[in-house]
C-alpha cells in the first residue's frame, strides 16, 4: 500500500497554444513540378516535329515515275552515250530500251522470246502496221547480228540504228496515243 499512497507528481499547466483563427487548410502539393511539365511538353513537341519532318521528307522523295515514252528515250540516249567503243553493249542496251517501251506502252511481251518468235506473234496480233513490223524486223536483225555474230559497226551505222530505234519508239508512241483516244 505504500505505493498506492504515493501520488504522482503534478504536471505544470500547458501554455496557451495558437488560436484557431490563424490555422491554414491543407497545402496542395502538385503531382508534377512545373519544370517536369515543361520538359514533357518539349519532348512531345520534338516528337511531333520529327513526325511532320518525316512525312514531308517522304513526300519529297516520291517522284512520279516517268512515262514509258520518256523513259525509253532516256534509255536510248544513255545507251548511245555510254557505249562508244562497245558494240555488243550498245546493241543490248538499245534493244532493251526498245523492247521495254513496247512492253510497257503497247502491252507486247518480249520475255523469253527470240526476235523471230516475237515478230511472228506480232504478225498474228496485227496491232502494228506492216512498215512498222518491217522496220522493227530490220532493227532486231541488226541487234542479233551485233550481239550473237559479234560483228562490229561503224559510228555512222550506230547513229543510223539509234535514229531508227528512236523513230520506232516515236511511231509506237503515236500508235499507243491513237489507241488510247479511241477507247
Amino acid at each position: 500500500m505504500i505505493l498506492a499512497q504515493a501520488q504522482a507528481p503534478q504536471l505544470p499547466p500547458l501554455p496557451e497554444g495558437p488560436s484557431l483563427d490563424r490555422v491554414r487548410g491543407p497545402v496542395d502539393i502538385p503531382a508534377y513540378e512545373p519544370w517536369q511539365i515543361a520538359l514533357a511538353a518539349l519532348f512531345v513537341l520534338c516528337f511531333l516535329g520529327l513526325i511532320v519532318w518525316a512525312i514531308l521528307r517522304s513526300r519529297k522523295k516520291q517522284t512520279p515515275p516517268l512515262p514509258p515514252y520518256e523513259t525509253a528515250l532516256a534509255e536510248l540516249d544513255a545507251a548511245v552515250e555510254l557505249t562508244e567503243g562497245d558494240d555488243e553493249r550498245f546493241a543490248m542496251l538499245t534493244s532493251a530500251a526498245l523492247r521495254r517501251y513496247l512492253e510497257m506502252d503497247l502491252g507486247l511481251h518480249f520475255t523469253a522470246r527470240t526476235s523471230q518468235e516475237f515478230l511472228l506473234s506480232l504478225k498474228k496480233k496485227g496491232q502494228l502496221n506492216e512498215t512498222f513490223q518491217e522496220q522493227l524486223s530490220d532493227v532486231l536483225a541488226a541487234f542479233d547480228r551485233i550481239k550473237f555474230a559479234r560483228s562490229s559497226i561503224a559510228p555512222e551505222e550506230r547513229r543510223h540504228i539509234s535514229d531508227k530505234v528512236r523513230r520506232l519508239i516515236e511511231e509506237a508512241h503515236t500508235i499507243a496515243n491513237k489507241e488510247g483516244r479511241e477507247t
